[in-house]
C-alpha cells in the first residue's frame, strides 16, 4: 500500500493487518476484541472524508479501501470456518447431552 492520507487511516490499515493475521492464526478471543474497534474506526473514518480530495489523495484512499476490502474477504472466510467448527461443536454436544439423558433414564428408572 502507498503511504496512507494521515495518521487515523494508517491506524485503520495497522489494526485491519492485524485482525487478518490473528484470523489466520485463529487467535479469536483477541480479533473480537480488536473487531470492535476496527468497526468503530471505519465507521468514524468513513464519515470523515474530505469533500475534496487531490487525485493523489483519492488514490491512496481508493487503494486503502481496497486494501480493507480485500483483507475484509479473507477475514469473513476464516470467520466462516470457524463458524463451521463451531456447528459441528455444538452438534456434538447437542448429540452428546441426549446420550447422557438417555443412559441416564436407562439407569435411574429401575431405582425409583
Amino acid at each position: 500500500m502507498s503511504k496512507p492520507l494521515n495518521k487515523d487511516y494508517n491506524a485503520l490499515y495497522e489494526i485491519n493487518q492485524a485482525m487478518l493475521v490473528m484470523a489466520r492464526q485463529g487467535q479469536w478471543d483477541d480479533f473480537v476484541t480488536l473487531a470492535q474497534e476496527y468497526i468503530v474506526n471505519l465507521g468514524a473514518m468513513l464519515e470523515q472524508v474530505p469533500d475534496t480530495l487531490s487525485a493523489d489523495e483519492k488514490a491512496q484512499l481508493s487503494a486503502l479501501l481496497t486494501t480493507l476490502q480485500s483483507n475484509e474477504v479473507e477475514i469473513s472466510r476464516a470467520l466462516e470456518a470457524r463458524l463451521d467448527v463451531l456447528k459441528k461443536g455444538i452438534s456434538s454436544l447437542h448429540n452428546g447431552k441426549k446420550c447422557s439423558q438417555a443412559y441416564n433414564s436407562q439407569v435411574i428408572s429401575p431405582f425409583q
